[in-house]
């Protein structure tokens, strides 16, 4: 089944990494405590099992991996998982399933933020999460999350983010491009390639004039530049896959892209290379989050908490291929981290600009008419 195309994990291809090393430690052997963080969490109150919904194939593969095993060996909590294909879907799970449909699922910051809104999602208990103090400035208290401002508090936690940024054929693309400028300049005529959809035309375009994404000004100026891009492009892509023809048929030169699916192109000898330009660009974070309705809160938060410990976080990134939401000064971060197209070595995210969903939903009826006229040569 073909998932939606949102800016969220369900359209990114996440690369096989290896089995991640989950071994039960002397607490998880008999003994009554666990101590985590600066928690202690009771194995009385813990439950024998909990369900879990992710997107499923590749991605959940890695998931299981790098915490959930190792969570159920550390623990003794069998966690029965299922998936789904995106966002809408999900939603909809748990809104006709009811209370305790799922115990705990994982959805990208634009599936999350209607989510809140419907009041799908429970606030968390933060005494039960310690190591949420590991978790990056940014993504403690995001744009995405409207429940923060309705309510102070917190309903999510970050795993890991990634951007779509600029992908650029190393052979034909030079000197090394570090502005969405690139993608305006004429000498790549009918070599560029954009995502399709309007709103990541006007973030994109946004970015490039200097515009604040989320709150812009000069309507008449971005839309002059859209229409002045739009006469380079070769072709607006609505998948993954098409984008990737395109690279390796070398038909297109550059254009917006994710960075695990140029990595796979990498891997597959395609000379090109992923760079956040200086302006920015537009961030995706997969949330974890408890359905209203679990009875299984306690056991879930510790599965959170551990997904927020250093070596978890890092085991996560090493085998996903996108960093996790954790400080770089939190854990040890190896070689294969720094070298990820998306690591922020600062941890600050200056670069990485996040979506004002109500603004992108207010708007994006009127985005999608204007920027079908222009394609249509209005």
């Amino acid at each position: 089944m073909k998932k939606k195309q949102t800016h969220g994990i369900s359209r990114r291809t996440f690369l096989k990494g290896v089995g991640a090393v989950g071994t039960a430690s002397l607490f998880g052997m008999g003994f009554p405590n666990v101590i985590l963080g600066k928690n202690t969490v009771d194995k009385s109150k813990l439950a024998d099992s909990i369900s879990l919904s992710s997107y499923g194939g590749s991605w959940q593969e890695n998931l299981t991996k790098a915490v959930l095993e190792p969570f159920e060996k550390e623990f003794g909590v069998k966690i029965v998982q299922s998936s789904h294909g995106g966002e809408e879907e999900i939603l909809a799970k748990i809104r006709v399933g009811g209370g305790g449909a799922y115990d705990i699922i994982t959805i990208n910051e634009s599936g999350f933020y209607p989510g809140v809104l419907q009041d799908l999602f429970e606030p968390l208990d933060m005494e039960n999460l310690p190591n949420f103090k590991n978790v990056m400035d940014p993504l403690q208290k995001p744009i995405y999350d409207p429940g923060i401002k309705k309510d102070g508090k917190i309903r999510s936690v970050p795993s890991i983010f990634g951007t779509t940024a600029l992908t650029y054929n190393t052979e034909t693309v030079t000197p090394k491009p570090d502005s969405w400028a690139v993608a305006w300049d004429k000498k790549y005529a009918k070599k560029v390639s954009m995502n399709e959809l309007a709103w990541y035309r006007v973030f994109t375009t946004a970015l490039y004039l200097g515009e604040d994404p989320n709150n812009v000004k000069d309507w008449n100026r971005l839309w002059n530049a859209v229409r002045e891009q739009h006469k380079l492009v070769l072709k607006y892509w609505g998948s993954g896959m098409e984008m990737q023809q395109l690279f390796t048929n070398r038909e297109i030169y550059l254009g917006e892209f994710w960075s695990g699916r140029t990595l796979n192109l990498k891997d597959k000898a395609v000379p090109v290379e992923y760079v956040i330009p200086k302006e920015g660009a537009s961030t995706w974070v997969e949330a974890w989050c408890v359905p209203k309705g679990s009875k299984k809160k306690y056991t879930v938060e510790a599965l959170l908490n551990y997904l927020l410990e250093p070596e978890v976080g890092a085991r996560l990134s090493e085998i996903t291929k996108y960093p996790c939401g954790l400080k770089p000064s939190a854990y040890k971060v190896s070689d294969t981290i720094k070298n990820l197209p998306d690591f922020d070595p600062t941890g600050t995210l200056a670069k990485y600009k996040f979506v004002d969903y109500g603004y992108k939903e207010k708007h994006n009826v009127e985005w999608t008419e204007k920027f079908n006229q222009i394609k249509m040569g209005g």
